[in-house]
């Protein structure tokens, strides 16, 4: 496809996993965007708190998928917003099924984890060398 197209569907999979946070927690997506050392792209380091450790599984989930031959990151899916929650029973294959199961645990994890305004824009630096494993 053109360049504009290949961006517009690279947001895409990315709009599901905003759509599934303001669902669960009622938050914007961007307090997750750039937060500790896990939220946004890329990763380094060890989590700050619990959201960023959310986001750290979330990026190892995301890992497993393409390692299973997935596109998460661009994957886009159907699914509903029941009850505060990312429903997305109905899919059958197995990318799509995969993307939602880690965007939907994320969400989750978001929702019950206090958020710290002082991780918000934190710097890569801070994060430290030692990680941890998936």
């Amino acid at each position: 496809g053109t360049f504009g197209e290949g961006r517009l569907r690279n947001r895409r999979g990315i709009l599901e996993l905003a759509g599934a946070i303001r669902c669960t927690t009622g938050r914007s997506p961007f307090a997750y965007l750039r937060y500790g050392c896990y939220c946004g792209l890329g990763g380094r380091g060890w989590p700050k708190d619990r959201v960023d450790w959310c986001c750290f599984h979330h990026d190892c989930c995301y890992g497993r998928a393409e390692q299973a031959g997935c596109q998460p990151k661009t994957e886009s899916y159907h699914w509903e917003c029941k009850d505060n929650s990312a429903v997305c029973d109905s899919l059958e294959d197995k990318c799509q099924k995969m993307a939602c199961e880690c965007d939907r645990e994320a969400a989750k994890c978001f929702s019950k984890a206090p958020y710290h305004r002082k991780y918000l824009l934190w710097p890569d630096f801070l994060c430290g060398e030692i990680q941890p494993l998936c």
